[in-house]
């Protein structure tokens, strides 16, 4: 039996973390999240595992190589760039390898799921597809099943408004599907959930429910990235991994290599400190916190619940809760952080608040005691200047994303005609923002050639859209968690 696991996708929830890492290759703990997924895959005896890989793919097929290491057999297909195809579609790259019942595997979802378990209920079933569920306490926004007492699967809800759902089980993003279901992908673009499962229902196919309360979490978001942390921590004491050694079993303090703690520094566990970081006298890191190779972090800071990547350096008295502090990121003294992600590169002046939801882009400069809310995407170089024609400057700059938003609502609308029609939005977007999903849907506007307010209105919708998705995103909580 194979199994194939998407991981392709950009990672758009999780930016700006993946302007540097693929989704898969995003740390969980010691380890990228695509090592837990192939580990979890592997355990139930399945050793042919096919990638389908995009986005900064090369990062992944260097990581896993041919799987010898890990005692599998990788194969890879590559998407083209610029090539959209849905979840499903995806899998018509790789048709000619799957002549058996397989098993289909997100590269961003943690979970204990019993995957033998579904995948016997699958050939009891003799389904179609089998869909891997499980009950969350709010279904609003995610793919929703309704099962009938055979365990089958009635119909589907793509994101049902609230109080509209009919049931509270959520798809996991694992199925077994038989080869033959493939025949029903009538389009690259087609997903499982939204396209092909509801296609199949139409036709009268058989699709099976399989319920499970176990550990289930998507990385793709700040808030799922630092569960999934939480849970990996947790399994550090009872499956420890290479290079590591407990210096308090009772709370579990790991280091790695020559991680330096001095005997001043207070931690708190379960805590992961890798090598080669250091922390410094006065310092505190809390529960549930990673400081990774080569960070740093000074006196009279309080890391908890959070992510230090490698190389960054958090100076003195700063307080940094439920948070992601990206590559090589600086943040100066007495900056506070809450629930905010700060991107590779960037320099966090001292005194500098970044609100619940704060998003910095790579290599961005926030002013000393400056309070950020929401995203800022550009250094001011790079910010967007709006004119009505060329050398015909309206005085409006945009570098955040509400920034960016207020500016399509006052600009003349002379001025967001010229940038369309020259594709000055698309560029930009694709270059600073690096989001080829909200260019595409500038794109899919301009060829609408549509004028005047509707523009506008178009325009503020997507992109009111995309920093929602960006700043906002929702989590799956299970019942069970």
């Amino acid at each position: 039996m194979k199994a194939v696991v998407l991981a392709a996708g950009e990672g758009t929830r999780l930016r700006p973390l993946t302007f540097d890492y693929p989704k898969p290759m995003i740390p969980v703990g010691p380890v990228p999240t695509i090592q837990y997924v192939i580990s979890h895959i592997s355990r139930v005896g399945i050793a042919d595992i096919v990638i389908i890989v995009g986005y900064k793919g090369n990062q992944i097929m260097s990581y896993l190589g041919d799987g010898a290491k890990f005692g599998l057999r990788i194969t890879y297909a590559v998407k083209p760039d610029k090539f959209l195809c849905g979840t499903a579609g995806s899998l018509k790259l790789i048709e000619h390898l799957l002549d058996d019942t397989f098993l289909v595997a997100q590269s961003d979802t943690l979970s204990e799921i019993p995957l033998g378990e579904a995948i016997a209920f699958h050939q009891k079933s003799r389904a179609y597809a089998t869909v891997v569920l499980t009950r969350v306490q709010d279904p609003t926004g995610f793919g929703v099943a309704v099962l009938d007492g055979k365990g089958e699967i009635t119909e589907f809800q793509e994101k049902p408004k609230p109080g509209a759902a009919k049931s509270n089980l959520v798809s996991t993003g694992f199925y077994v599907l038989e080869p033959e279901a493939l025949d029903y992908v009538e389009s690259e673009t087609f997903d499982f959930a939204g396209d092909l499962f509801p296609h199949l229902l139409k036709l009268r196919k058989r699709i099976s429910g399989f319920a499970s309360d176990a550990f289930w979490v998507d990385i793709g978001t700040l808030e799922g990235y630092l569960r999934g942390t939480k849970w990996a921590l947790d399994g550090l004491a009872r499956a420890p991994f290479a290079n590591l050694r407990a210096i308090d079993t009772s709370n579990q303090i790991i280091l790695a290599g020559d991680a330096q703690v001095h005997p001043g520094a207070q931690l708190i566990g379960p805590a992961l400190i890798e090598e080669g970081a250091v922390i410094e006298e006065g310092a505190r890191i809390g529960p549930y916190s990673v400081v990774k190779k080569n960070a740093q972090v000074s006196g009279g800071t309080i890391i908890e619940r959070s992510v230090v990547l490698e190389r960054a350096r958090i100076g003195r008295e700063c307080n940094v809760f439920d948070s992601a502090i990206g590559q090589s990121a600086l943040l100066w003294e007495n900056v506070t952080a809450r629930g905010s992600i700060v991107g590779p590169g960037s320099v966090i002046g001292d005194r500098a608040n970044l609100l619940e939801g704060s998003r910095i882009w790579p290599n961005v400069h926030v002013a000393v005691a400056q309070t950020v809310s929401g995203i800022i995407f550009a250094p001011l170089e790079e910010s967007f200047q709006f004119y009505t024609s060329l050398g015909q400057y309206t005085g409006i700059t945009a570098s955040t994303a509400s920034g960016f938003i207020e500016a399509l609502e006052k600009a003349p609308i002379q001025s967001i005609e010229f940038h369309a029609k020259r594709r000055d939005f698309e560029k930009w977007v694709r270059g600073v923002l690096e989001s080829n999903e909200l260019a595409d849907e500038i794109e899919a506007i301009r060829r609408k050639a549509v004028m005047e307010e509707e523009l506008r209105a178009d325009l503020i919708s997507v992109t009111k859209k995309w920093a929602e998705e960006v700043s906002t995103p929702r989590i799956a909580v299970t019942q069970a968690s």
